[in-house]
């Protein structure tokens, strides 16, 4: 009777007791009468035209925020996965087949149902497949938190808006790119979502979708781990609350059936096509995450940066990973001053919300890729106590003017980045394969060069996805793939400016005749080029990546090269600054004619921004007189 008597206690939602909550919102959070400001505010709040208004503003700040990532390779080297699963008829492959170099054969990664599925989205509808993908993704989180509000009795307001906006905002760092992770952004919103339905409805029952959950998501992405850690958490915060706060708290049966469901949960997991071993190798590697090669791998890779720096952000990074810190830093703020609220005025606090509001969030600051958990988290917390626990109703419309404030500022915010920015923005989608090194790998499959094949990190993933089997790659961004040796000595030869020496060694330990390299690495591939004794030539390079070849490899290769367009004419309708910045390089060495070509298309294609134009214009015409000088020194010495 006890138990049943708490259970209706706690089961009340706003629904049947709405105007007291208001009155008890109030009446705890102003004793007094609305100022006009509070007054006003909730006006505001009241117009439903306004309302809309903010609502059909939303998916295009988001759309502006989640532009078409230049830097995104990995969801090559994920379809290349599903597209394996998909020829092979299998949900197991062995890891190391796109890789000429020794890996690590104990590595294990599985993403096997999400790889099919956005190399399906991809082989369907191309580009726009993968967009559509992600939207749809974008669409199942919001429908979380819509009827998380509904199930409070709450209305989708303009606070509420603005804090989807500040979300979406938060999780851009890790959630713009392409790949099967967005399932685990959708997963643990529902994870979330069930979690907080039963702490208000004490239906318990709903615990018991976790298994079938867990059983698709270890399939899918590896972020399940993080869902189980959740879970665990939740389960022990629960615990504590049973101890020290029994009045509002999960029952003792609900708190058997959570841990019932926790347990099966983790049983779930390992129906996946390596089983245990699969969970093993991520304990493996959460335990050897603190060695110096991991660090240097966390280091070097954008995925594992920490946002930590981010917080003192003055330029325009401030507008990326400044407001993820930020917005996730004042989200602890508040569930740490809402729970200070609860303590001081009813004398009780939710555990489980402060452990792993403190874990998410100190993950997130940690670890750029897992920069959305704690946001989506956040939400379902912020109301939960808000309205539930502290029915606080009111807050939501007496704010509505400093919510709509900063919603104005995100996106004043996200159309001042665009105008500033040279780059060429791409949406929907579309021009995906403009940002891959296309060209350069047709030309390597059409000439069909012999050897093996030096890349660059990023670029491997590429590679990978296009020229398997022809080619196999040297590295690729599965780093724990060549965690035994390979990146170890990739990462000290691409570190620093290396000599013809320095080649000739790396040469000697990993023999190949090709190099494929992303203009990111462009000091290297002058190193290359100035290595000494021609050993290395430039054959070809388009809008991304130089493709070079090694001088035994001249003979064959000039013999069938002799139509190769290797003309500034191509560049001709490109308007991306950084690739003309690019391939002027190239072009002003060998030719200052071409280069002035291409400072032209620069001059005639590129946006004027702050000035920006005019600075890169002047960089480039004083390279193009320092070229013409120094062909001119040479000429007499030539014909003598």
């Amino acid at each position: 009777m006890v138990e049943q008597d708490e259970n209706l206690k706690n089961s009340e939602v706003g629904v049947d007791h709405a105007s007291t909550d208001e009155h008890a919102g109030t009446h705890a959070f102003h004793p007094s009468k609305s100022s006009s400001f509070f007054a006003f505010s909730e006006k505001l709040s009241s117009s439903e035209i306004l309302r809309w208004v903010i609502i059909a503003l939303l998916p295009v700040l988001i759309f502006l925020r989640y532009t078409v990532e230049s830097i995104d390779y990995d969801m090559w080297w994920q379809m290349a996965h599903g597209k394996y699963y998909v020829t092979h008829h299998t949900l197991k492959m062995d890891l190391s087949v796109f890789s000429w170099t020794p890996t690590d054969p104990t590595w294990i990664y599985n993403t096997c149902l999400g790889s099919i599925a956005i190399y399906l989205f991809y082989n369907f509808m191309g580009g726009f497949g993968l967009w559509a993908f992600q939207w749809l993704v974008f669409g199942g989180v919001f429908l979380s938190f819509y009827l998380f509000l509904r199930l409070l009795n709450q209305r989708l307001d303009i606070s509420g808006i603005t804090l989807i906006a500040a979300i979406g905002i938060a999780c851009s760092m890790a959630c713009r790119f392409y790949k099967p992770e967005l399932f685990s952004l959708l997963i643990f919103s529902w994870t979330v979502y069930i979690y907080f339905h039963v702490k208000i409805t004490h239906k318990k029952f709903l615990f018991y979708l976790y298994p079938l959950i867990f059983l698709f998501w270890v399939n899918l992405h590896g972020a399940f781990a993080v869902g189980l850690v959740f879970m665990a958490m939740s389960f022990t915060g629960e615990i504590l609350n049973r101890i020290l706060f029994p009045g509002k708290s999960l029952t003792t049966k609900e708190l058997i059936g959570f841990g019932i469901a926790c347990t099966l949960s983790g049983v779930a997991t390992l129906v996946n096509p390596y089983g245990i071993d699969y969970l093993l190798n991520i304990f493996k590697g959460v335990v050897e995450g603190n060695s110096a090669l991991a660090q240097l791998h966390n280091r070097a890779v954008m995925a594992y940066m920490s946002l930590w720096p981010y917080l003192k952000a003055t330029d325009i990074s401030f507008f990326g990973g400044g407001l993820t810190a930020w917005i996730m830093t004042l989200m602890l703020i508040s569930v740490l001053g809402l729970s200070a609220y609860e303590v001081i005025k009813h004398k009780s606090c939710d555990v489980a919300l402060l452990i792993f509001s403190s874990a998410l969030y100190w993950k997130g600051m940690e670890t750029n890729r897992a920069s959305y958990f704690f946001p989506v988290a956040f939400f379902f917390i912020f109301f939960y106590l808000l309205i539930h626990r502290l029915k606080l109703r009111n807050i939501p419309g007496k704010v509505t003017i400093f919510a709509l404030a900063i919603f104005v500022f995100f996106f004043s915010s996200m159309i001042y980045v665009h105008t500033i920015r040279l780059t060429d923005n791409k949406w929907f989608g579309i021009g995906l394969e403009d940002l891959a090194p296309v060209k350069e790998t047709e030309f390597l499959k059409k000439y069909r060069l012999e050897g093996q094949i030096f890349n660059d990190y990023a670029i491997g993933g590429y590679l990978v996805w296009d020229l398997y089997p022809a080619y196999k790659v040297f590295i690729d961004p599965r780093g724990g793939l060549y965690m035994n040796q390979v990146f170890a000595d990739y990462l000290d030869f691409t570190s620093k400016r290396v000599n013809g020496e320095d080649i000739r060694r790396f040469r000697e330990k990993y023999p190949f005749n090709i190099v494929v390299l992303h203009y990111r690495q462009k000091n290297l591939i002058i190193d290359f080029l100035t290595a000494g004794e021609d050993e290395w030539r430039l054959v070809y390079f388009d809008r991304n990546a130089a493709v070079l070849i090694h001088k035994t490899l001249l003979p064959v290769v000039l013999s069938q090269m002799k139509h190769v367009d290797l003309s500034p004419v191509r560049f001709r309708e490109v308007k991306d600054p950084q690739t003309l910045l690019n391939v002027f390089d190239f072009y002003v060495r060998t030719n200052p004619n071409a280069g002035r070509y291409i400072y032209n298309v620069f001059k005639k294609n590129v946006r004027d921004v702050d000035n920006q134009k005019q600075d890169y214009l002047n960089k480039m015409d004083t390279e193009i007189r320092h070229r013409e000088a120094e062909f001119k020194r040479k000429a007499p010495l030539a014909s003598s």
